[in-house]
Formats: C-alpha cells, sequence, structure tokens
C-alpha cells in the first residue's frame, strides 16, 4: 500500500470514527522527504480517491492554492517537527473542551500514560492562517497533538497509524473530561 492508499484509508477511518463533524472537514498530509502529500481543498475526507490528494514541495508554493486550506499548517509542523504524517479533524469534545481550557489534563489512566496534558492554542485567526501554522510548528514539537480553539485538533506522527492514534486519544481524553466533568458539576443522590 502507497502513501496515498493509506490517507484514503485513514480518511475513511475518520469518518466511520465520527472524527469529522462535516463531511469536507479535516485534513491529511505524509511527509516524503522534501515534498509532502496534501489532501485538496474542498475534498470529502471520508470518500477521498487518488486525484484527491496532491505533492507539494517545501521550497516551492506551487499548488498551494489548491491544497487543504490548512497547508501552511501542515508545512510548519513537518519544518518543525520530525513528523512524518499529520492529520487534522474537527473532533468534537475536544473543540468543545478547548472552549474552557489551555490545557486539557487526562482524568483516564490510558490518557494520563501517553499524554501529560492536551496543549489548546489560542488565535484571534484560527483557521487556515499563518498564526496558527507558526504556532502548531512550535507546539507539536513537543506534543503529538495540539487543539486550536474553537477549531480542531492537529496530530502527528511517525506515519498515518501514529497520528491517527494520538488523535483517537486526544479525543477520548476530550469525551472522558467532559463526562468527568459534567458528573461532578452536579448534585448527585444515591
Amino acid at each position: 500500500m502507497d502513501s496515498i492508499d493509506e490517507m484514503i484509508l485513514i480518511g475513511k477511518k475518520l469518518e466511520s470514527l465520527g472524527l469529522i463533524e462535516s463531511s469536507h472537514s479535516g485534513n491529511i498530509s505524509v511527509r516524503n522527504g522534501n515534498k509532502f502529500l496534501i489532501k485538496k481543498h474542498g475534498k470529502m475526507m471520508g470518500s477521498l480517491n487518488r486525484d484527491d490528494i496532491i505533492e507539494l514541495d517545501f521550497n516551492d508554493e506551487k499548488g498551494y492554492e489548491i491544497a487543504s486550506s490548512e497547508v501552511y499548517a501542515h508545512r510548519s509542523i513537518y519544518l518543525n517537527t520530525d513528523a512524518k504524517a499529520i492529520i487534522h479533524a474537527h473532533t468534537p469534545y475536544a473543540i468543545t473542551l478547548s472552549m474552557f481550557f489551555e490545557k486539557i489534563f487526562p482524568v483516564d489512566a490510558e490518557g494520563k500514560y501517553y499524554l501529560e496534558y492536551i496543549p489548546v492554542i489560542i488565535s484571534e485567526d484560527p483557521v487556515a492562517s499563518k498564526d496558527i501554522a507558526e504556532k502548531l510548528g512550535s507546539t507539536l514539537k513537543d506534543h503529538y497533538v495540539a487543539i486550536v480553539r474553537g477549531h480542531g485538533t492537529f496530530s502527528r506522527g511517525k506515519d498515518l497509524n501514529e497520528a491517527l492514534k494520538y488523535l483517537t486519544i486526544c479525543e477520548s481524553v476530550s469525551h472522558l473530561k467532559y463526562l468527568y466533568d459534567l458528573w461532578n458539576s452536579n448534585v448527585h443522590i444515591c
């Protein structure tokens, strides 16, 4: 299976796992030396085909205009980390918690095993901006996953499976923390 086939498969997994809130949201990329493959803008993550993925060069912006709107975020993450793959998804529980916290601390054992905390990136312009691109490149040097407040989760990995692992861990941590905080905010009578 080549990188494009893997991207198509992971796109379908993201949709089947409910990690894409709208049909055209999110993006995915894989590094290949001085180039990277990335989903084109406006293509549906859950039904990608080979023509929906474009190869771009880090040093030449030709083709960037038809790539995912988060192309500069992907580029910044690759140039500032050892990432070989990146996934961005509009994960509902992570987005919800990002509105209230600057760091999300796991409350469950597995979450604590993998992540000390999940950083939340705050920006006046949280979608497809140079500010977000720079902040993601810097933050993901030390973290496998980060949430852009009100926008979505970015994860990186040595391959797409590792990026997916951290994305799903982030959403699981966020979901469990949401439920934990909801339970603790109510008076319980047994």
